[in-house]
């Protein structure tokens, strides 16, 4: 019986379509043992059409398991609902109400239930099946069916009435009695799949938990960044435990010269940090190994270094990054900025004003130009601000659409006054509001300075 309730079974099928077809299967088996013993009584009782009938139904009970065997496993569901249907409409009006044979009609809808997942199915099914038990009960209400036995035949009449109730019950019990079995078995399969899914998860939060360490140690210490702008905050907020948005500071030969610089690379999680390792290591090498002080030939070199470490793959690599990248003398205030399609923003007597970058990335690129170095004097009560686009893309608010840098810039303007440590919390506090319970699109950094 194993084998055969299993026909059609393959180990590659989901779960739940496994169950489906041992639950038909068990349909047609329960089908061909009911037909074999009914179809010999219809022959002797000579009731028209029943023999036929109950051949033609065994047959396709038959067909069935040859369907799964095929992997034709909608198709069987659908013959075997259909069928049963059918039949036992068949049944009420050859044998009448008194035969009970309308009620498996609810055995039917039970079975719907138990093959068919997609909704649409399920309400054309169930709506069929109710409607055809209501027109069969309205029909034969006042009628006998068109097979009935006089006499003392009439008591083997009764008998098989009874019989098919006993069948209804019987055949209730079985069902319920193998969807428990095999709804125990599901279950405890789900918990062996949750408990490998859930060791896995933790096996990759592990690791990209240690991976957050590897980045943390080449972002630059929090109390170091302070030493040298103690006038300033970095909002960091990656979308994953890893970004690929990172923070950068070096101190060059020049004492009072100071590089700062908030850098996106491309995507975030796991693959934008290791992209972000590749990069800051450039923006290092140039800076220190190379010793470029001009903010453009920095980004110049760092682009060249970047292009040559994934060239060394057989394939080709488009990753690279938006950077804004400044050198500020303490000294002096003077600034010199460069960026790749990031902006610096600087507001000086409340007002905004925007140097733009070279609309380029760090990375490959049709039309490579020269990265452009700016300079700018700033005064006493400049703000200056660097960032990368996650928080003006970041979806949310009443309508849900995204920040957008017209809303980032009336927000600065507006904040620009407090001191870096309140800024940081207020802009913390409006991307959490806007964003409220919408997922983070992608990672934050915005790095403010006061002078």
């Amino acid at each position: 019986m194993k084998k055969l309730l299993n026909i059609g079974y393959n180990a590659a099928n989901e779960e739940s379509l496994s169950r489906k077809i041992r639950i038909s299967n068990l349909i047609s088996l329960i089908t061909i043992v009911y037909m074999a013993i009914f179809t010999p009584l219809s022959i002797s009782f000579h009731i028209t059409g029943s023999a036929e009938t109950n051949i033609i139904f065994l047959l396709i009970s038959v067909c069935n398991f040859l369907l799964h065997k095929k992997g034709l496993h909608q198709l069987s569901f659908h013959i075997s609902c259909i069928y049963g249907i059918v039949y036992f409409s068949l049944a009420t009006i050859i044998f009448g109400l008194e035969s009970s044979m309308h009620l498996f009609l609810l055995i039917m809808a039970m079975i719907v239930v138990m093959l068919f997942d997609e909704m649409l199915i399920l309400k054309i099914y169930n709506f069929s099946i109710v409607a055809i038990f209501f027109i069969l009960m309205m029909y034969m209400k006042n009628r006998e069916g068109s097979f009935h036995l006089d006499g003392p035949l009439r008591e083997i009449q009764k008998i098989i009435n009874i019989s098919n109730l006993f069948s209804l019950f019987l055949i209730t019990i079985v069902f319920f009695i193998f969807f428990k079995r095999d709804n125990v078995l599901y279950q405890k399969l789900l918990l062996e799949q949750k408990k490998i899914v859930q060791e896995k998860q933790t096996e990759v939060i592990d690791s990209i938990t240690y991976a957050k360490r590897i980045q943390d140690a080449i972002l630059p210490p929090l109390h170091y960044w302070a030493k040298n702008l103690p006038q300033s905050f970095i909002l960091y907020k990656p979308k994953d435990i890893v970004a690929g948005d990172f923070y950068w500071m070096e101190k060059g030969n020049d004492e009072n010269h100071i590089f700062f610089a908030a850098a996106d690379c491309t995507g975030h999680g796991v693959p934008g940090a290791m992209v972000s390792v590749v990069c800051n290591n450039a923006l290092n090498r140039s800076l220190l190994e190379f010793n470029l002080t001009e903010t453009g030939k920095i980004l110049d070199k760092t682009r060249e270094l970047v292009i040559e470490t994934f060239g060394k793959s057989n394939n080709e690599v488009k990753d690279g990054m938006d950077i804004s990248l400044c050198r500020l003398n303490t000294a002096t205030l003077e600034l010199q900025w460069s960026g790749a399609n990031n902006p610096l923003w600087y507001i000086r007597n409340s007002e905004l004003l925007e140097i733009k970058p070279n609309k380029q990335p760090i990375g490959n690129y049709t039309e490579q130009t020269s990265f452009t170095t700016h300079s700018l004097q700033l005064k006493k009560g400049d703000s200056l601000y660097i960032f990368s686009d996650g928080y003006a893309d970041q979806f949310g608010g009443p309508k849900g659409k995204k920040f957008k840098y017209k809303q980032l810039e009336a927000e600065l303007i507006r904040i620009h006054k407090n001191n870096p440590n309140d800024q940081k919390q207020i802009l913390d506090k409006v991307f959490e509001d806007w964003k409220a319970n919408l997922e983070q699109l992608d990672d934050v950094c915005i790095i403010g300075v006061q002078v």
